[in-house]
Order: structure tokens, then C-alpha cells, then sequence
């Protein structure tokens, strides 16, 4: 018999009796169905989706490296300089100070911007489709970088990477809703890694590019290329990228198939609520549904571990311009280069958070004869927890003591690898626990880790200034090993809590029998 009850959601049965994998969903008989579409045209969306992705924080913090030339262009201060006794007086370095403090924000403020604007861009694409969104956002995206190349002043700057950064956003929560839509459940794992590693490898590939870029171009250069990238991609995906929301008619005859197309016999445990179309959703009932997912703790943990991940790697690209040209006596370039060491770890780190992870959570499959719980996935969130306190301390440390200034690399390289790692796999795990709400859940995240992220940053400066590059990051160690070592509890209690959960009075305005987005 096929459950209709919430309880149920997040439980499914992924393996028939002989261990073949079965296709969850179900496809339908359309060839429309974005779930029947070859192999190759969804990875080709998949990586288009992640191109555009990588752009948004390329935009967002790519420019921290060239911070200090854009705080000589846009307010003529200059960084304390034993060449120049008028850069040591107590006013220039405080001038200094303040200046770097507001074209912080510049970074800091836009990643904030991008995560936020998805309580908008969420409810479009559920109501009107993907593909709207992501090309009416993404054509206004690559306007406000030409606008960012001509701004003239820190406030016609600011603004325009805000807004600029608010329409760039609708990628960063609209694409795990397009993996959801075209791969099967025990594909989804891989995919998301690639989401997490494309959301982490822009911020390192802005630097690196910004960098190279300052030996002969000025920082404006750096937004005129962002605005050709970001409209190069908005052109692919006008012309070669199809909608790819699809609803499956409820309660259809559809018959179990595995990954080989063979047919399995008594499979019926899987989630199923009855789908309505995408338009029949409103806007006010979709935000409203928002409240839902924050209540769980799943999703709260996702989300700070999301957001402690993601705060953590901002504020260690607006402390190392400063800190390697100061200690190291770096030039921009060279700051540039050393986000190689971030670019590599996250690509590394995409493998543990797709393929390893799927790999932890089919063993324990097997294990359960066939179904599958989102926390099986979980123990693979170890290799994050490990090197999360390990990196920092590495870079702090490093910092602090002026070691080799390859220690304080190696802590990028290695967060950047763990971050990679976590990011999918917590992303995965949310949407496993609760696909019939995956809009809504997304968007918790993004939205509320942007917030946790632009919190840590903006406190980031005076932190360091108070208490030092070891105190500062040594406490982000504590904290960060903390957040991610709570996937233990969650292995051991999470189904128990969800179902808990679902009896909250909150958890009803998700609309579980209302609407479905899934049609599994």
C-alpha cells in the first residue's frame, strides 16, 4: 500500500529484493518528463546550472583580493607602508581601518543579498517555472555588473553589488531544485556535491582570477568580466536549457522500475501525496510554508552548519588580502595565486560529498533490506567535522606565528575540502527528509545561512582586532567542529525527531497533502 501520512516522509524504499536500485521517482510515460531525458542532456543541465552558480559568488567575494586597491580608489587611503612615514601616523592607520571595515561590507553584504532575495526567487519558480527565473534574473544580474564596473562612488558601488548580488541569487536556491526535478533519488547525492562545490569554488576562482588580474587591470576590469560570464551563460541557458519543473499525474498506474528498467514486484513503500500543478501554488501560501521547515531540526542544522560553513569561508577571504600582504608582504597577484590551494580542495572535496556519501548511505540501504533513511547519509559529515577545526587552526595560527606561509594555505585548501564535503551532504539530507516541501526547505537554508554569514563576517574585523588571529580563529574551530560533530545525535535520534515534528502545530502550514512539487 502506498502512505499518505507525513510520517512517512524521508522513509523510502530504494532496493528490491534482489539489491537493484529502484527509480525513485517513478518517471512517467512522457518523454517530456525531465526524469526521462538522456544521461548526457542532464548532466549538460546540471552543468550549466552549477556554471551559473559559480558565478555568483565569483561576483560576490571573488574582489576581496583587490580590496585594498579598491579602498585606494574609492576613499584614497593607504595601508600603513615603512616607505611612506605619512601612512604610520595614528590618523592614517585609523583612516586605513575604517576604510577597509566599509569595503568589507561590499562582500559581506552581497552574499547576505543573494541568500535573502530567495524568499522571492523560491516562490517564482515554484509558482512560474525555473527557467523564467533563472534568465530574467540572471540578465538583470549581468547589467548590475556593468553597473558595479562604472560605479564612481562606495555608495553607488555597494548598491549595485547588492542588487546586483539579489538577482544573482535566484541560482543559489532555484538549482538544487532543478537537480531534484531531473535525477533520481540515489543520484541526487553526487549532484548536490557538485552544487556545494560550485557554490564554494566561485568565491576561490574570483579571487584567483581577481588576482592575476591586478598585475595589469584595475578592479572595474574584474566586473566587466563578471558581466560577460554571467550574460554568456544567460544566453546558453535562454536557448538550451527546457523548463524543467514537470508534474506527474496523481495517482497513476506507474509500475517500480530499477536502474536497469527491469520490473520489481511488492515495492510500495514509497512517499507519495497527491501533486497539483505548479501554478495552482500561491505566493502567499508558499512563503507561508516557510515556517514549517525552520521548526525542524533537521533543517536547523543544515542550516547552521550551511551557514557556519559558508560564514567561516567569507570571513577567511576578506581577513587574507590584509593579513598575507601585511605578514607576508604578498603583492595582489600573489594573494591571487593562493586561492589554487581552495579551488583544488573543493574539487577534491566534491567526491566525499557525492559519491562517498551516496556510497555510506546504499551500505546502510542494503543493510535495512531496501529502505532507505536520509540519515543514513550522515556519518559521511565526519571527514568535514575533522578538517574544519584542522584548517582554521592551521590558518589562524600560522597567521598569528608568521610560519611558512604555506601553513595558512594549507588551512584553505583543507576547509575548502571539508566545506565541499559538508555542504552536499547536509543539503542532500534536508531535502531527502522532507522532498514534498524541497522549495521551502531550500530556501530556509539559504536564506538563513546567508544571515548566520553575514553576521560572522561583519564581526570579523574587530574580533581579529580584539582578540587576535588565535582567538578568533581558534573559537571558529571550537564552534564549527561543534555544529557538524551534532550529526551524531541526528544519526542516532533524527527519525524519531522528524516524526516528532510533524506533530507540531508549525508543521501543518507546510500543506502536506496540498500540494507536491515531487510527484513521488
Amino acid at each position: 500500500m502506498v502512505s499518505n501520512q507525513p510520517e512517512m516522509a524521508g522513509r523510502v524504499r530504494l532496493q528490491d529484493g534482489t539489491g537493484a536500485t529502484l527509480l525513485v521517482p517513478q518517471p512517467s510515460s512522457d518523454p517530456n518528463d525531465p526524469l526521462n531525458w538522456s544521461r548526457a542532456f542532464k548532466i549538460y543541465v546540471a552543468l550549466l546550472t552549477c556554471t551559473a552558480l559559480i558565478w555568483v559568488n565569483f561576483f560576490a567575494a571573488g574582489p576581496s583580493t583587490v580590496l585594498i586597491e579598491i579602498v585606494i580608489d574609492l576613499f584614497g587611503t593607504y595601508p600603513p607602508d615603512p616607505t611612506n612615514p605619512a601612512t604610520l601616523s595614528p590618523s592614517s592607520i585609523a583612516s586605513f581601518s575604517s576604510a577597509v571595515t566599509k569595503a568589507a561590507l561590499l562582500f559581506s553584504t552581497a552574499s547576505a543579498a543573494a541568500g535573502v532575495s530567495n524568499l522571492l526567487w523560491v516562490p517564482l519558480a515554484l509558482k512560474y517555472g525555473r527557467r523564467v527565473v533563472y534568465t530574467c534574473s540572471s540578465l538583470a544580474f549581468g547589467v548590475c555588473c556593468i553597473w558595479s564596473a562604472r560605479a564612481t562612488t562606495y555608495g553607488s558601488l555597494l548598491a549595485s553589488r547588492i542588487i546586483g548580488a539579489w538577482f544573482a541569487g535566484s541560482t543559489e536556491c532555484v538549482a538544487p531544485l532543478t537537480i531534484t526535478d531531473i535525477f533520481f533519488l540515489h543520484e541526487r547525492g553526487t549532484m548536490t556535491a557538485m552544487y556545494s562545490a560550485s557554490l564554494s569554488t566561485g568565491a576561490a576562482f574570483g579571487s584567483f582570477i581577481a588576482g592575476l588580474m591586478s598585475i595589469s587591470q584595475s578592479w572595474r576590469n574584474f566586473h566587466y568580466l563578471c558581466a560577460a560570464l554571467v550574460l554568456a551563460t544567460t544566453t546558453l541557458m535562454f536557448f538550451t536549457m527546457p523548463e524543467t519543473a514537470f508534474q506527474r499525474e496523481a495517482n497513476s498506474p506507474e509500475t517500480a522500475t530499477t536502474e536497469s528498467t527491469s520490473k520489481a514486484s511488492n515495492v510500495c513503500e514509497v512517499e507519495h501525496v497527491p501533486p497539483q500543478f505548479a501554478s495552482n501554488v500561491s505566493k502567499k501560501s508558499s512563503l507561508q510554508r516557510l515556517a514549517g521547515p525552520r521548526a525542524s531540526s533537521p533543517v536547523l542544522w543544515s542550516t547552521v552548519s550551511f551557514g557556519v560553513g559558508i560564514g567561516i569561508f567569507v570571513v577567511m577571504g576578506t581577513t587574507a588580502a590584509n593579513a598575507l600582504t601585511q605578514v607576508y608582504h604578498f603583492t595582489v597577484w600573489q594573494v591571487g595565486l593562493v586561492w589554487i590551494a581552495s579551488i583544488i580542495g573543493n574539487l577534491l572535496g566534491m567526491p566525499f560529498g557525492g559519491y562517498f556519501s551516496d556510497y555510506v548511505a546504499n551500505r546502510s540501504t542494503s543493510k535495512n533490506g531496501g529502505i532507505r533513511e536520509p540519515e543514513m547519509r550522515l556519518p559521511a559529515v565526519s571527514v568535514a567535522m575533522l578538517c574544519y577545526p584542522g584548517s582554521l587552526l592551521l590558518y589562524g595560527l600560522g597567521i598569528y606565528y608568521r610560519v611558512h606561509y604555506m601553513v595558512p594555505t594549507l588551512g584553505l585548501f583543507l576547509f575548502s575540502f571539508g566545506s565541499s564535503a559538508a555542504i552536499g551532504v547536509t543539503v542532500t539530507y534536508t531535502i531527502d527528509s522532507y522532498r514534498a516541501i524541497a522549495g521551502e526547505v531550500v530556501v530556509s537554508q539559504v536564506a538563513f545561512k546567508s544571515v548566520i554569514a553575514f553576521l560572522m563576517s561583519f564581526y570579523t574585523n574587530p574580533w581579529v582586532d580584539r582578540d587576535g588571529y588565535t582567538g578568533a580563529f581558534g573559537t571558529m574551530a571550537g564552534i564549527s567542529f561543534f555544529v557538524l560533530a551534532l550529526w551524531i545525535p541526528l544519526y542516532v535520534w533524527g527519525k524519531r525527531i522528524r516524526h516528532a515534528t510533524f506533530k507540531w502545530r508549525v508543521m501543518r502550514l507546510a500543506h502536506w497533502a496540498s500540494d507536491r512539487e515531487m510527484g513521488e
